[in-house]
């Protein structure tokens, strides 16, 4: 019998909601353990799991030189094969990839943080030129992460409940995807930009404590408000600083991003919200009417770009029951600006300034450029008649070929492996 085992089905795998694992199933390449949550992959299966990783693999190779390798489970072993040939070989000894159970992992070494991003995308973008014609929808989404210099994540549209499923948007004007950590790259125009610049001014707003409650109490849009958040940063030193957040009235701060914020400018440094104690030793009894105006000295203070250039904000007045209306950017305060966005469906798309909607998007590799010291790894290095040469700068990236393979599935992209 030489005949591939292909149990085609009419009936569609109980309790399971991923269209890419009914298919899969119903075309006889998979089964499905309900008790584990398990897919069991079939001959029909197994050949287009290992075509999509040939595809991936050839495309990475003339796209990027990335050589294949197979090494025990272990990153190590990696980076000994890289140590062992940079020397004689160099480049060729940077870039290597190997599968590991149903994952196609990616390792490189760079020797500046340019270069480490540089093949980050490029990496990237080879991804994106195998897969195609099979998955057309896929795309990658810019994120903002910890002691990263860049980090892509490689998602496409699925259905609420799919393997590696994950809460984004989608543009409904220009079809973007984006998490809610993506980076910002667009912010518009800055808000009252063509406005007079207002005198400042002590409004009286007893209770209005939150955006909510003070646009209802004085007729306005909350984008013309400025919404402040007090975190403590605590640095491997034992000592505490507080931190003071900012972000336009009709937007939230995205804690990743501040995150990657804190770990720039405290390094190693952990942080929380402050607590009641922390902000009345600081500011006073202020809880929910602080601002930026007035700010204590030994307060840091860092802003989202939406905030950048714009006139005529109401903002805390840094005492309780008052705000202070005519607030400007430059003319009142200017603190650092960072991306503190956090994406939901009432902010625009970054691309076409579109309107976001809610959707699931299924999560299937993740590539990001770093230094390698400060993530706890080796440099790489060698000596040779020049001198010792070395590497300090990683890239690498992991891509689920379980995921990828159900959402070729779900997108009816199987005919084309």
């Amino acid at each position: 019998m030489t005949e591939l085992f292909i149990p085609k089905t009419k009936n569609p795998p109980a309790k399971v909601k991923d269209a890419g694992v009914v298919n899969l199933v119903m075309d006889g390449a998979g089964a499905y353990n309900a008790k584990s949550g398990e897919i069991i992959l079939l001959p029909a299966g197994c050949e287009r799991l290992a075509r999509l990783s040939d595809l991936l693999k050839a495309s990475l190779f003339n796209m990027c030189g990335m050589q294949p390798v197979d090494c025990p489970d272990s990153d190590d072993s990696v980076y000994t094969l890289a140590e062992r040939y940079v020397r004689d070989f160099k480049d060729k000894a940077l870039s290597w990839m190997q599968s590991r159970g149903r994952s196609l992992l990616l390792y490189g070494w760079a020797k500046s943080e340019e270069e480490s991003v540089i093949k980050a995308k490029g990496a990237a973008s080879a991804i994106k030129e195998a897969l195609l014609e099979v998955l057309p929808g896929f795309s990658f989404t810019k994120v903002s992460s910890r002691d990263r210099f860049v980090s892509l994540v490689g998602v496409c549209e699925t259905a609420r409940g799919s393997l590696n499923a994950v809460n984004g948007m989608k543009c409904l004007k220009c079809g973007t995807l984006v998490l809610p950590d993506s980076v910002c790259t667009a912010v518009g125009e800055p808000v009252n930009a063509c406005a007079h610049e207002e005198e400042i001014r002590d409004i009286y707003t007893p209770g209005a404590h939150t955006i909510s409650l003070l646009c209802q109490q004085l007729g306005l849009e909350p984008k013309n408000t400025l919404k402040a958040m007090l975190y403590t940063v605590e640095s491997n030193n034992g000592t505490k600083d507080l931190l003071f957040a900012m972000i336009r009235g009709d937007m939230d701060i995205s804690i990743s991003k501040l995150s990657a914020y804190v770990g720039s400018k405290f390094q190693g440094a952990s942080f929380r919200r402050a607590e009641a104690e922390e902000i009345l030793d600081a500011f006073g009894d202020v809880a929910g009417f602080c601002g930026p105006i007035g700010v204590p000295e030994n307060v840091y203070m860092v802003a989202d770009m939406s905030l950048k250039d714009g006139r005529n904000f109401v903002a805390g007045a840094n005492r309780p029951d008052y705000h202070k209306a005519g607030c400007c950017w430059g003319r009142d305060f200017e603190p650092d600006v960072a991306d503190l966005l956090l994406y939901q469906k009432s902010v625009p798309c970054p691309d076409c300034r579109g309107s976001l909607d809610e959707c699931e998007l299924r999560r299937i590799c993740a590539i990001e450029a770093y230094e390698a010291a400060r993530n706890g790894e080796p440099i790489l290095s060698c000596r040779d008649r020049d001198g010792v040469s070395a590497w300090p700068y990683r890239w690498r990236g992991e891509i689920s070929l379980e995921a990828l393979l159900c959402a070729v599935y779900e997108k009816g992209g199987k005919d084309g492996l």
